[in-house]
């Protein structure tokens, strides 16, 4: 049994969502360290359990919730990390094609939500007090945005796992899917299995300070040098406590002034030095069960246990605090090695074939949208004296770690008249414009790659114009390979034989008869992005075995045995 007798709520006249919420997960963090205390050898996630969480249409959680929610998942014996909230569960019972009455998806009686803190915007009108969603807010023309004032906040949701719902009777087919989807990550068997990504980020110094195995016994961060001193992975029982204890120390380099500007000289011992250590544990916990690996608490961290559990059970805000540094340390990590990753898939691409490729394009994607109502004097006064690399630092600390919003995503950072591209590196952009009291907008950097696997992954119902575009390209290209073979045909029940080309104007499926002047068009059927073009053919085939035209001889070929040659 957990001892947490010690741990004082504050707020007697009554907490709030949020207060509530920090509790629960201070209490969560408390009963965790806890039970290290009792045996440090433990990890800190069960070792084999859960993949990152995710909400039931495929969003990651940024870090906070992530590790909360990973937290809980193994509290509870959830095996599927995936959550949706009650309205996502409500929508899940409209009517099915053709009005179709499905199985009601429903919350278990007696199951209880779990809280996500996210960032929301609210917009109200200066004169008529209307609220407006912050979509449709940054939508406005500027003059229409000089009308509304926005107030950013911390909201609390509330989520349920699917296991609370009855979506295994309900929904099988999707049950079965998120079954599948919840393997663990592959990673090589053995005592000294290699993660390339990391590897190369070693051997080719990829990351933010040098990285140096040496053969020698401690492992630490150089303040002073900016530098990263590791044993080599062969000193270590196994590759993940390699990997781990890495990840701690790069966890702690992020905290170097002009990156997040987290640490400051302090004595070794201290208070600021015990949270640091905190942040570099949890850091390199989550970075690690990211990538599939087991992480266990370094044995020189273990002397800050008690120091933990006290400030825990102080203040349910030092977790809040704690876990925000985590968020944005862990963020830049998985953000350098992911690209990494990307960068070795296609060196390999790039192997397989000899087509050359065309100059590949940059795209900007909005990660934070700063205006009057925010606090930007540290911002201005950069911007104001000419440091723009002050600025561009000072800038990222505004993203949040959350991945990829397909809706802001531009080929150009320049979305508005007024719009100014102050400076920019490798990874982000920051844009001012000057009207309307100046706006500030953070925009990270992705290849078009990144945006084609972002496309493949999640569709582009919500995407920008851009997007879309490129995500026609890419339908026109799988067709180009597809039809360099043969143009796809599908041979009716009556006998007709109708082929099939993508229509990018339309962006649809065009099927019909091969006349001389090309394809004689019959029928046109959108294009879903949230299926592969494979998929998409197979539904114009239903579909078109659906036509009673083309049903006329249905019954003989049945009997016949339904080939025809």
């Amino acid at each position: 049994m957990t001892d947490m007798a010690g741990y004082r709520r504050q707020n007697a006249d009554g907490p709030n969502s949020e207060e509530k919420a920090l509790d629960l997960f201070a209490e969560m963090m408390i009963e965790k360290i806890e039970s290290i205390n009792e045996d440090w050898r433990k990890p800190w996630f069960t070792e084999g359990a859960l993949q990152w969480p995710r909400n039931l249409s495929g969003r990651e959680y940024n870090g906070m919730n992530a590790f909360m929610l990973m937290l809980h998942c193994e509290k509870e014996g959830y095996k599927i990390p995936r959550f949706c909230t009650f309205d996502c569960v409500q929508r899940m019972n409209k009517p099915g094609k053709d009005g179709q009455e499905l199985p009601r998806v429903s919350v278990l009686r007696g199951e209880k939500s779990f809280p996500v803190m996210l960032t929301t915007f609210t917009c109200i009108h200066k004169e008529t007090k209307e609220k407006i969603k912050y979509d449709d807010y940054k939508n406005l023309s500027e003059d229409e945005k000089k009308e509304y004032n926005v107030y950013p906040r911390m909201q609390v949701f509330r989520v349920f796992n699917v296991q609370q719902t009855n979506l295994r009777e309900a929904r099988p087919e999707l049950w079965e899917k998120l079954e599948k989807e919840n393997g663990r990550p592959e990673v090589k068997a053995g005592e000294q299995f290699d993660f390339e990504p990391v590897d190369r980020m070693i051997s080719e110094n990829l990351w933010i300070c040098p990285i140096r195995p040496m053969h020698q016994d401690s492992a630490y961060y150089s303040i002073t040098k900016n530098e990263i001193i590791v044993p080599e992975k062969r000193q270590f029982k196994d590759g993940e406590a390699f990997y781990g204890t890495l990840f701690h120390e790069m966890t702690h380099s992020t905290g170097a002034k002009g990156v997040l500007d987290r640490l400051e000289p302090t004595a070794f011992g201290s208070k600021e030095y015990a949270r640091e250590e905190l942040v570099a544990e949890l850091g390199s916990a989550l970075v690690s069960q990211r990538y599939g690996m087991t992480k266990h608490i370094k044995e020189d961290s273990c002397a800050y246990l008690k120091s933990w559990l006290d400030s825990l059970k102080e203040s349910p805000q030092f977790i809040k605090t704690t876990l925000m540094d985590v968020k944005k340390a862990s963020s830049l990590i998985t953000q350098k090695v992911d690209r990494i990753a990307r960068g070795l898939d296609e060196d390999n691409t790039e192997r397989k074939g000899n087509e050359v490729s065309p100059q590949e394009k940059t795209f900007y994607a909005s990660v934070a949208y700063l205006q009057t109502t925010d606090d930007r004097s540290q911002l201005d006064e950069l911007r104001e004296k000419g440091d723009y690399e002050g600025l561009l630092a000072c800038a990222k600390e505004y993203y949040d770690g959350n991945g990829m919003d397909e809706q802001y995503t531009y080929q150009t950072p320049l979305q508005h008249r007024g719009d100014d591209l102050l400076v920019e590196d490798k990874d982000f952009a920051v844009v001012y414009n000057g009207s309307v009291g100046g706006t500030y907008e953070v925009m990270l950097k992705y290849s078009e790659q990144e945006v084609r696997d972002h496309i493949n992954r999640y569709g582009i119902d919500r995407a920008s114009v851009d997007v879309k575009e490129l995500a026609k390209d890419m339908v026109v290209e799988q067709f180009a390979k597809l039809t360099h073979q043969r143009m796809p045909a599908f041979e009716m029940p009556s006998g007709d034989i109708l082929y099939a080309t993508y229509n990018r104007e339309k962006d649809a499926l065009d099927v019909g008869g091969v006349c001389n002047a090309g394809l004689a068009v019959r029928h046109s059927f959108p294009y879903d992005y949230n299926s592969t073009l494979d998929a998409n053919l197979q539904v114009v085939n239903e579909k078109l075995n659906e036509l009673d035209e083309y049903r006329e001889e249905l019954q003989e070929a049945e009997y016949g045995g339904g080939m025809r040659r």
